[in-house]
């Protein structure tokens, strides 16, 4: 019995990992980089983070970052857009209409400020999400 399901396990593991690694990374148009920055949030250049809804651009990533406050999370999104990502002009800002919103001035493409996933096309592929902690008081360390 423990030979089957340790058989079965094996199956499961080789199945996961194959599934996990057809998705090709090549496929996607934004290239790594490594990020690891600290943000003071008693700088004035950060001060619309100390609440809700707020938002800064900051040095980083491929093409920038922008760091938002939802509530208690903060997340960082590259600003590189992921449609014809080759151009100069593919950079995503904040919604001027709409805040929750963040657009590609270049290819119309919209993508969510709270998950950088696609809301409206041409664009395929959601923005890099980098990972975001913050300390509970004045300081988040934006990284990969």
């Amino acid at each position: 019995m423990q030979q089957i399901y340790l058989r079965y396990s094996l199956f499961g593991l080789l199945f996961t990992s194959l599934f996990l690694t057809s998705c090709k990374d090549s496929e996607y148009p934004i290239p790594n980089v490594p990020v690891n920055l600290s943000l003071n949030l008693d700088l004035p250049s950060y001060n619309a983070l100390n609440s809700p809804g707020g938002y800064a651009y900051v040095n980083g990533g491929s093409r920038g970052i922008v760091v938002y406050r939802n509530f208690d999370e903060f997340v960082a999104l590259d600003r590189h857009s992921t449609y014809d990502s080759q151009k100069e002009c593919a950079v995503v800002e904040v919604n001027s209409d709409n805040p929750f919103e963040l657009i590609d001035t270049c290819s119309g493409s919209t993508y969510s400020i709270l998950s950088g996933v696609v809301l409206v096309g041409p664009a395929q592929y959601g923005l890099k999400r980098y990972n975001a902690y913050w300390d509970g008081a004045y300081t988040v360390t934006i990284y990969n």
